[in-house]
């Protein structure tokens, strides 16, 4: 029996960005080998760099955030100055971080930060002495300048450890706890910042490599990005982050109103904003950063890294929700070798108050942005089965999206519910999406593709398409809770349908010709 060790990101919420590796460790039989050749399994390789897009929607704080960035346990990917380098052989220093995040120095606004942390033990017996100690630990890290930046000393204060509660560090004592020293410098925008010091930092080979780093340069220009680097020191070696993060509120007054920075990021579109996917119950990632499809690195290209681009999705929400559908594979455990050869969904939480949401890539270099695409509802009593959406790889409603201009459309958005939340939660009606799809897109992306080529056609299929969305809205008002139900009202819409499209326009057809 051998042991493998694969490390996965995972990206816990909260107002700072935090970030825990843990190791998931797959035992396999003595006749793995076998097993591993017969089924064509890739087994993982290691590597030190992973990428991250992170999507917090935060009902119960009223706060979004979006981030995506860079971490790395090398000096081949990230590489930091000497002085900062040196940190990694100091038992003292928890983490040092440089941020231009809003009121990082809360009484000068205008100012960036550095911001050490120095562990509490063994710093003195007394809170003067304590801090005295742990001032001149940090001065001396930031006494020859940090990076382009010349720190003035802010503030110093007694903090509970990175994730910690204030009851849980006490609870651990002197360990529970850091002294946390504030520097300012010279605040610029997070464009300029990304600009000079990704330059500076970041390898070659990374920043032309694409994948994630593509979606952080693309963040970096928007006016209310933030820009944050963090050096954790571990064990063995130091854990360095670049990330670009953007936060919003529209119930802080001290944040950016997240309508101001949708209106920048999204210019002239509503229907895509967090907020306004939530109360559809669709969620598409990719909506919020206004991208057709993210790619891996192509540093991660020759080897089968499967868990070193993760993007996570996570909603705390004061009502109980559910994941209802995907539009891709959902993984249901990251147990065994078998678990990580195929991309999808990973659901640390599907219900509750708390979703947690991984997508991983397995084999697979780019994900497109219908099929990260999930939809989610209020919370049943019976914990129900994520059903996938047979089809999603081919797109989502092509031709009524070509006809409306956008996935974030009204009207597109409204067929996406109706097969989410009430067509593919009975079996009847999941194997007639199963039949229906294998058909529609067999045709559909050429319709599409016509559309887009000729105004005409599109207003024809538009109008067309008004007569099936009027007769679909009656499946709003019904209240299908059984397999019969589903069966009664499906093929009751069918007819009506049959009946607009084809019978009424024959008998018009028959009468006109009497007359003539």
């Amino acid at each position: 029996m051998f042991k493998f060790l694969i490390f996965l990101v995972l990206l816990a919420g909260s107002s700072l960005f935090v970030t825990e590796v843990f190791a998931l460790e797959i035992e396999l039989q003595k006749e793995s080998d076998r097993i591993i050749e017969a089924k064509g399994w890739l087994e993982p390789e290691q590597h030190s760099l992973k990428e991250f897009l992170q999507i917090i929607i935060d009902q119960r704080e009223s706060k979004n955030r979006i981030s995506v960035g860079m971490i790395s346990s090398s000096q081949n990917h990230i590489k930091l100055p000497d002085n900062i380098e040196a940190i990694s052989s100091n038992p003292k220093i928890s983490s040092m971080k440089i941020t231009n995040e809003f009121a990082c120095a809360p009484t000068q606004i205008d100012k960036a930060c550095v911001v050490i942390e120095v562990e509490r033990d063994g710093l003195g017996d007394n809170l003067a002495e304590i801090k005295k100690n742990a001032r001149e630990i940090a001065d001396k890290i930031v006494a020859d300048g940090v990076i382009i930046f010349a720190p003035e000393f802010y503030s110093i204060t007694v903090q509970p450890k990175g994730g910690l509660s204030v009851d849980e560090a006490k609870r651990l004592g002197e360990k529970g706890v850091v002294i946390q020293i504030i520097y300012t410098v010279h605040s610029q925008p997070t464009s300029q910042l990304f600009t000079a010091l990704s330059t500076m930092l970041l390898s070659d080979d990374l920043r032309t490599s694409g994948g994630f780093y593509n979606i952080a340069e693309k963040l970096s220009g928007n006016y209310f990005s933030e820009f944050t680097v963090i050096v954790t020191p571990l064990e063995n070696y130091m854990l360095r982050e670049l990330h670009i993060s953007l936060l919003c509120s529209n119930e802080i007054r001290e944040l950016v109103n997240c309508e101001r920075l949708y209106n920048e990021l999204i210019p002239g579109v509503q229907e895509g904003t967090i907020d306004e996917q939530i109360a559809r119950g669709h969620v598409s990632p990719l909506d919020f950063i206004q991208v057709e499809n993210i790619s891996r690195s192509k540093i991660f290209s020759d080897e089968f890294l499967p868990l070193n681009s993760v993007i996570q999705v996570l909603i705390y929400s004061e009502d109980d929700l559910q994941v209802k559908s995907v539009n891709s594979n959902v993984i249901e455990n990251l147990q065994t070798l078998g678990d990580i050869q195929e991309n999808g969904w990973f659901f640390i939480s599907k219900s509750g108050q708390n979703i947690d949401a991984r997508y991983i890539f397995g084999q697979e270099s780019s994900v497109s942005k219908n099929d990260l695409a999930f939809s989610i509802g209020s919370y049943s009593e019976n914990d129900i089965e994520i059903k996938e959406v047979e089809g999603g790889n081919g797109g989502g409603c092509l031709i009524a999206t070509a006809a409306f201009g956008s996935e974030l459309s009204p009207q597109v958005q409204f067929l996406r519910e109706i097969r989410d939340n009430t067509v593919l939660q009975t079996e009847s009606g999941s194997a007639f999406m199963a039949g229906f799809n294998q058909f529609y897109y067999s045709f559909s992306p050429t319709v599409a593709d016509y559309e887009r080529e000729n105004t005409t056609f599109k207003e024809a299929v538009k109008l067309t398409l008004t007569p099936l969305l009027a007769s679909l809205t009656l499946l709003q008002y019904a209240d299908i809770d059984s397999e019969s139900e589903m069966l009664g009202y499906g093929i009751g819409v069918i007819l009506l349908n049959i009946g607009m499209y084809f019978v009424a326009p024959a008998v018009l057809i028959m009468t006109v010709r009497k007359r003539i």
